[in-house]
């Protein structure tokens, strides 16, 4: 049997796969790996805001025509528009330029600032106009789109599909947290995910999972220079939250519910999560946390 880890770096994180199969070398199952996490190359390279070419730059650049986009940003976008629908746009993927005004405006490659284009101040994704038959977008007023919440869960999906098109035994990818599996570990038996936040007081937790994806958010994750969350919140609610981690057959969901619990009322993440098809567990600022009723249980069986 060989089983093979390799790490990466790609979407200004760790990119780490793994991978095992009987009767391969540990050479075709490294280059196995290594041709899967081009996908992450890929989505980063059509859904970042710090690449002038970019289909999420050419977005911002031509306010009112129609651009054509890649699937990498289509499908992602899809999911983001409808956790914005359902959270009333508290989730809401048209706050590139909200981000960057709070200090997330420069190229983890090279460090240079982002140039940002004129946006309308309170542009939102309601100011979106989507064309299904061309794969195109178009604002009704300048914005900029920020993909951060679910793209790299999206990356994970194509990753972990491409390992299985090679017929492993079991996979692992997981993408600074955002993490999916396929089939057993190495010794048979589920893989163990260590969730980890780095908060007062949090116990780690050990998930077994054999198919399926965990995902996890927190304001501790990525500071602006001005220690400001990369999670811009549009409102107040009754507590803040702190962290949240989601489970669900694909990452791309768990990504974008991880941020979206952390954004929503308390009382809303059951209902929010059953019609996600998920579930996850979201700690608060006063000690206290929330959990699904379904936690622990169903995806992660």
């Amino acid at each position: 049997m060989a089983y093979v880890r390799r790490a990466y770096v790609a979407m200004d994180t760790r990119i780490e796969l793994a991978g095992w199969r009987e009767g391969v070398s540990e050479r075709e199952l490294a280059q196995a790996l290594d041709d899967a996490v081009g996908v992450f190359y890929e989505v980063e390279s059509a859904a970042t805001r710090f690449r002038p070419d970019s289909d999420v730059a050419r977005i911002a650049a031509e306010p009112g025509a129609w651009v054509r986009v890649s699937p990498h940003v289509w499908y992602p976008l899809q999911a983001a528009l409808w956790l914005a629908e359902w959270t009333g746009g508290r989730f809401d993927p048209a706050c590139g330029h909200r981000l960057a005004a709070l200090g997330f405006d420069r190229d983890y490659q090279t460090g240079e600032r982002l140039s940002l284009p004129e946006c309308s101040p309170d542009a939102t994704f309601r100011d979106l106009e989507l064309d299904p038959a061309r794969m195109a977008v178009r604002t009704r007023r300048p914005l900029l789109l920020d993909l951060g919440a679910v793209a790299k869960g999206y990356a994970v999906d194509l990753a972990l599909a491409r390992l299985r098109g090679v017929s492993l035994d079991g996979a692992l990818v997981n993408a600074g947290g955002d993490l999916a599996v396929f089939g057993l570990g190495p010794g048979g038996s589920p893989w163990e995910i260590a969730v980890r936040h780095e908060m007062p007081g949090f116990r780690p937790m050990v998930l077994n999972l054999s198919s399926g994806s965990v995902c996890s958010s927190g304001l501790y994750a990525r500071r602006g220079p001005n220690g400001a969350s990369h999670l811009w919140q549009p409102r107040g609610g009754r507590a803040r939250a702190l962290a949240a981690t989601a489970v669900a057959p694909y990452a791309m969901m768990a990504d974008g519910l991880a941020t979206a619990c952390m954004l929503v009322e308390p009382d809303e993440i059951e209902p929010l999560c059953e019609d996600a098809g998920g579930q996850a567990k979201v700690w608060y600022e006063d000690g206290t946390s929330v959990e699904t009723r379904e936690w622990g249980t169903g995806v992660l069986a």
